[in-house]
């Protein structure tokens, strides 16, 4: 972390909390996005933290650590394109009928929500799902203290990679992160993916937070040689 200048340290951390502010179904999210998670908060009745806790069925230090792994590494990922490649070998009228004679089959919901999005998400790439939720956890992670300051932060970091050579803007990243919901909830309402339209239009919308502050090809390397520094310091 110390290769990042105080600056760039804000401007990832705001970059950070944009991200993840999709994951709070809640007014709360706009709170978290100008503001981050402190400590005390696990000591309240704070519903968003542990929500997202027993939504993920994270308890220790270990079982948060697996969760992010799995978020990273697959995110229900394979999943969905295991069904979007299935009924893209079908034809239109064959898929609807397909996905008409299967409301008996375990997986119908799921085949449903991918039918719908096809058009809307033709690459079938869900991985803002794993993306988004993996720093919302790694940023409650750092208020229970199962993770250091510096551990959250390498995990933010790497989800934002993650994210960045999935996806090349906002838009993009947020179509998919609402897709992926309804994937998750085996639902199509639009209820549950309220809140991301909401957040969308505070990010991309009218105000000018993703352009100015939050833009989506962020640098996420270090703006200081640390070396250099150390060398300065020590010639004074």
């Amino acid at each position: 972390m110390s290769a990042y200048s105080r600056k760039q340290k804000k401007r990832l951390e705001l970059y950070f909390r944009c991200l993840s502010s999709v994951c709070i179904d809640s007014m709360l999210g706009y709170y978290y996005i100008p503001y981050e998670f402190h400590k005390g908060e696990r000591w309240i009745r704070n519903r968003v933290l542990k929500k997202t806790l027993a939504y993920w069925r994270v308890k220790d230090k270990t079982s948060l650590e697996e969760q992010i792994h799995f978020l990273l590494q697959d995110g229900h990922c394979q999943e969905y394109k295991d069904i979007h490649a299935n009924l893209q070998a079908l034809t239109f009228a064959v898929r609807e009928r397909y996905v008409e004679n299967s409301k008996e089959d375990a997986q119908y919901d799921k085949l449903l929500v991918v039918h719908k999005y096809m058009s809307l998400l033709p690459s079938a790439d869900i991985a803002a799902l794993g993306g988004g939720w993996a720093i919302m956890l790694a940023r409650i992670g750092r208020v229970y203290g199962f993770l250091s300051k510096r551990e959250a932060w390498e995990i933010d970091l790497q989800a934002a990679r993650y994210l960045q050579q999935h996806y090349s803007s906002w838009e993009e990243y947020l179509t998919a992160f609402a897709v992926g919901t309804h994937f998750i909830t085996n639902s199509t309402e639009v209820k549950h993916v309220r809140h991301i339209l909401n957040m969308a239009s505070t990010i991309v919308g009218a105000s000018s937070l993703a352009l100015e502050k939050a833009p989506w090809n962020q640098n996420l390397l270090p703006d200081r040689d640390v070396k250099s520094e150390h060398q300065d310091s020590l010639s004074v």
